[in-house]
């Protein structure tokens, strides 16, 4: 999938795994602008990006926006959740930092 580095200023094609790689081993983050607004089921939380970092290389955190305002949730994940949570291949938008 495209991916924008916004350090090296440039596209690079980059699978899933390769993006939890930079997290993990790298010190990088992923943000995901979504195509649309996502709600959670219980319909406390609306969001349309998601900024994922790492704690460690198997423990994600992933921050919550909405229209340019930083959430006060946020939730962990353990690097065999990441297949279900970390979906980049789904966002509008995938930015590198």
């Amino acid at each position: 999938m495209k991916v924008y580095d916004r350090i090296k200023k440039e596209e690079l094609d980059l699978t899933n795994k390769e993006l939890i790689d930079l997290m993990a081993n790298h010190n990088r983050q992923v943000d995901l602008i979504l195509k649309a607004p996502k709600t959670d089921a219980d319909g406390y939380l609306t969001w349309d990006a998601e900024n994922w970092t790492a704690l460690d290389p198997k423990k994600f955190i992933r921050c919550y926006s909405l229209e340019g305002r930083v959430l006060n949730d946020s939730t962990r994940h353990n690097i065999y959740d990441m297949a279900g949570y970390f979906l980049p291949e789904e966002a509008k938008e995938v930015i590198l930092g």
